[in-house]
């Protein structure tokens, strides 16, 4: 005599649910496509760059390919679209927009100067003897890991935009994403002006000139702030698709490298040791715009 099981449990709405429809499929592998191609992408830029780095003594060349690799990672997943939309191309339109801005401007600061002093200290300490594999893992490679990681919003936003449209988040985004570019666009034509005007100066460093008007009156890093805008707006309109919330760690990532490590802590550490730079710190936000203090 056998044991019967118990009566079939009829297929209800919610059993439905628990299993991935064929939208989803799709949609995950074109994730994954999109990721895939930008990393791909990424590598056949930087090796070569490397390369050239080592042979002209200079790795801070891939300061000037940082914004676009963002780019680079826009327009590869722009192009493995079927069909573009209004919401895929204000999605990829933004950060190759950011992307030609910004390394124009660090190409036209940079190149035919010498290399930047972070990476002269650097090859002149302990890994000098191990330089080219060093700058092929945490320099070229490492940035180009951040690269890929940071365009979450965007190879995740595009590839799971299922026709979504310009709703009140991308607009939102898109808002917050033009105020930080004003930002780091003025910010840094105003610094720029600043070095020139004060190119000259060859008065004792603790007397050396603060910019301390305009942006930067209200903020020390106002080109900073702005950056770390941008990428929320970015994932904002990322947002609008389909889990597009989950690339948060994308503008979590890109602020605490801006505030805490590669930009005004990197920066700060030199520039704190200055008098008149330590005055100023003491009335002038580190990040967020506010009025000057009262000392």
């Amino acid at each position: 005599m056998t044991r019967s099981g118990p009566d079939p449990v009829p297929e209800t709405p919610a059993c439905k649910s628990t299993q991935p429809t064929k939208r989803e499929n799709e949609m995950n592998a074109d994730i994954w496509t999109n990721f895939g191609f930008s990393v791909l992408a990424l590598a056949l830029c930087l090796i070569p760059l490397w390369r050239i780095a080592l042979k002209i003594d200079d790795a801070s060349i891939i300061d000037v390919f940082w914004g676009a690799g963002f780019g680079i990672v826009a327009l590869v997943c722009l192009a493995l679209l079927d069909q573009h939309t209004p919401y895929t191309t204000l999605l990829a339109l933004l950060p190759i927009i950011w992307a030609v801005r910004l390394s124009t401007y660090l190409a036209t600061r940079n190149l035919g100067k010498d290399e930047d002093p972070r990476y002269t200290h650097m090859r002149k300490g302990k890994l000098a003897r191990n330089w080219p594999k060093y700058t092929a893992i945490y320099v070229f490679g490492l940035q180009g890991a951040l690269i890929a990681v940071i365009s979450a919003p965007i190879w995740w936003g595009l590839a799971a935009a299922n026709n979504s449209g310009i709703g009140w988040l991308s607009i939102i985004g898109a808002v917050l994403w033009l105020a930080g570019f004003v930002f780091e666009t003025v910010g840094d034509a105003q610094l720029s002006a600043f070095k020139k005007k004060h190119a000259g100066f060859d008065g004792p460093k603790d007397e050396k000139p603060v910019l301390n008007a305009g942006l930067w009156r209200y903020t020390r890093h106002p080109n900073y702030f702005g950056n770390a805008c941008m990428w929320t707006g970015i994932w904002l309109i990322a947002c609008q698709a389909p889990w597009g919330w989950v690339t948060l760690f994308s503008p979590i990532i890109m602020t605490v490298f801006l505030v805490f490590i590669s930009g005004k802590g990197l920066l700060e550490k030199t520039l704190g040791k200055r008098e008149a730079y330590v005055d100023y710190m003491e009335r002038t936000s580190g990040f967020f715009p506010l009025p000057p203090r009262k000392k």
